[in-house]
């Protein structure tokens, strides 16, 4: 009972740390010891593990210039010699005076070779993580914001490991990649993917915290159930001090250029089909709607937020430092820690103030301003995610834990509430899951952080389910056909959809008002927004079609004919595909080879031959391009797929 109460009372700290900062100089993170479960190769390397414990010797001792010495060129360029005391004593003074040592440990991944010393400290032991390039100096460290009891992490009763296999790998290049694990089911692929994105602070590739995995659990159990899983160190874990000298870190390079990069490379893997997902958690899941905004390819096929805030990330801040609070309270505790959580509040209080000060921004910063740093606050201050995300067409999962102190339930249906029109979203409560996205008996305070416990298989099994129900099949197009990808991939976007009798309809041809909606639907169009009004005598104001035509119209993509008539009725030519694909994605060259069939003074020789030079059309196997041909509903798939990805 007395560990419980010592956990409660420091429960609101620890919060305030897990969430409330952008992962840059006051993170918290778990005690390393968990990567003992890692699949990463372990090596014994007495020269990497001289080289840390000759650092360690030198920054104890305060001979700061034999541990700079160890540097590589690439950490100098972000720490000089004369900041590294400072940096070093700011990363270690929430520990004291380090005590004698305990153990090391040695990790090789795809970017480092990583050695763990662990020292004693009060109350816990601290882990301290030197990174090292292949030639052996040193390119970054790591030392968490507080110590943390072992880990007993345990894995769970779902994980079969003879139904996947595990391998190293790298996200991303040069100076910034991250070391990941792929998680691949066994059995002939193409499998569905997910790629996980952490939520806020230095978070490892499972997620770590005390004795939780939650990223490692859903990788094992999502590959159970047939479905490819990536997750890979956060930059501010493995790039740790560089990242956070960066003094204009934002969201986007600390979790979404990091997200968007692992979702790339998911997509060049053979064994990953066309459904690419990816799951947010926390700051994971408020970034989600960023990311898919970002997703300039539209390789992202759905995205799952779990437990991601709906709104301004400063105002959940406030929710959790008076909520934190009011809970305190309501303890039996002395008046001075009561004194010191008002403090707190208002501290948080004064800081908020600040982001929402409309005189501030991100090109002009306050002074005094103490939540780390300070551009990552402005840069994000007026992003809304519900908002962008009412805007998009990606098909979403939001589930939320109705016990979950760090983002409240009650965020759930601010979700539903913003994101009413769209048809495409489902949602779950779980009515025991915790923030860490495991379920705690009780009334939660922040003792169950402190308990282990691994992702209830329903949480898992209903991703799993979501991801089944999102595949496309229809009776006509088999895996073989020679559009299959492209077809899957217009449906699973939700750009065209089959019949009622389960069929595609791949040789139909495709009408001019039925091509002007499949393509504004693929540059985002919503037919809420309002476009230009394009008048044309054949297409009535209560036509389905009349919004997205008038969109291209309004864009110069497509326009009408010289009598005021659009003719939506009419089927789509060749010709007419390749003006509309050239207009629309701006493209431009000739191929090597020009189509015998187009002479130079046809209407369309520019715009068809920039589809070939593309490679999006390369025409028949005479050597023409049939201008006049009717385009079907296949091919149409293929050219707007190929458009899409070039």
């Amino acid at each position: 009972m007395r560990e419980k109460q010592k956990w409660k009372r420091i429960g609101p700290i620890l919060l305030a740390a897990v969430i409330g900062t952008s992962g840059t100089f006051l993170p918290v993170q778990p005690h390393t010891s968990a990567h003992a479960q890692e699949p990463a190769k372990k090596k014994t390397d007495k020269k990497a593990e001289e080289t840390a414990h000759l650092f360690m010797s030198a920054v104890l001792e305060e001979r700061w210039a034999d541990g700079y010495h160890l540097f590589n060129e690439n950490f100098k360029k972000y720490v000089s010699i004369e900041q590294f005391p400072s940096i070093w004593k700011a990363k270690t003074a929430p520990f004291g005076k380090l005590g004698k040592p305990l153990a090391v440990k040695t990790a090789d991944n795809q970017v480092h070779t990583s050695i763990t010393l662990t020292y004693q400290a009060a109350p816990f032991p601290v882990d301290i993580t030197i990174h090292l390039d292949p030639a052996g100096k040193i390119d970054d460290f790591f030392i968490p914001f507080y110590a943390a009891p072992p880990s007993q992490y345990k894995p769970p009763v779902y994980d079969k490991t003879d139904k996947y296999t595990e391998q190293e790998v790298a996200i991303g290049k040069g100076e910034f990649a991250l070391p990941g694990t792929l998680t691949l089911p066994k059995g002939k692929g193409p499998f569905p993917a997910v790629a996980l994105v952490h939520g806020s602070g230095p978070n490892d590739r499972d997620e770590s915290l005390n004795s939780t995995k939650p990223f490692r659990d859903l990788a094992v159990g999502l590959a159970n159930k047939g479905i490819a899983v990536l997750r890979y160190e956060k930059l501010t874990r493995e790039h740790h001090i560089k990242a956070g000298m960066n003094p204009k870190l934002s969201l986007q390079e600390e979790t979404i250029d990091d997200a968007l990069a692992a979702v790339q490379f998911l997509d060049s893997l053979p064994e990953v089909g066309d459904q690419l997902y990816v799951l947010g958690h926390s700051q994971g899941g408020y970034a989600l709607p960023r990311l898919l905004k970002e997703d300039a390819a539209h390789r992202i096929t759905g995205g799952i937020i779990v437990a991601g805030p709906s709104g301004k990330f400063q105002d959940l801040m406030l929710w959790q430092q008076r909520a934190a609070a009011e809970r305190a309270k309501k303890q039996p505790l002395p008046p001075e820690d009561l004194q010191a959580i008002e403090a707190n509040l208002a501290f948080w209080e004064q800081q908020i103030a600040l982001i929402n000060n409309p005189d501030y921004t991100k090109e002009h910063l306050p002074e005094g301003f103490q939540l780390g740093n300070p551009y990552w606050w402005f840069e994000l201050r007026d992003y809304v995610p519900a908002e962008l995300a009412a805007k998009q067409q990606v098909p979403l999962l939001i589930m939320q834990g109705q016990k979950d102190l760090q983002v409240p339930a009650s965020e759930l249906t601010k979700w539903k509430n913003a994101l009413a029109h769209r048809k495409n979203v489902s949602y779950k409560m779980y009515s025991d899951l915790i923030h860490l996205l495991v379920n705690a008996k009780g009334e939660p305070d922040y003792s169950e952080y402190n308990v282990p416990a691994n992702v209830p298989e329903e949480f898992i099994e209903d991703i799993s389910q979501w991801i089944g129900k999102d595949t496309r099949s229809f009776s006509d197009v088999k895996a073989g056909f020679w559009a299959y990808k492209e077809i899957q991939f217009m449906a699973e976007k939700g750009y065209l959809s089959g019949y009622a009798d389960g069929t595609f309809g791949p040789d139909q041809t495709v009408t001019r008002a039925q091509a002007a909606k499949l393509l504004a639907k693929a540059l985002q169009f919503d037919p809420k927004q309002k476009a230009g009004q394009a008048i044309f005598k054949d297409v009535p104001a209560q036509s389905e079609f009349l919004p997205y035509i008038c969109f291209l119209n309004e864009k110069g993509i497509m326009s009408g004919y010289k009598d005021g008539t659009f003719r939506p009725n009419e089927p789509l030519s060749r010709a007419q595909m390749a003006r509309i694909l050239t207009e629309a994605f701006q493209l431009k060259g000739q191929p090597a080879k020009l189509f015998s069939d187009i002479r130079k003074d046809h209407w369309a020789f520019q715009s068809i031959h920039a589809l070939a030079a593309h490679g999006i059309a390369a025409g028949n196997s005479n050597g023409t391009f049939g201008p006049a041909e009717k385009v079907t509903r296949a091919q149409a798939a293929a050219f707007l797929y190929r458009s899409l990805h070039q």
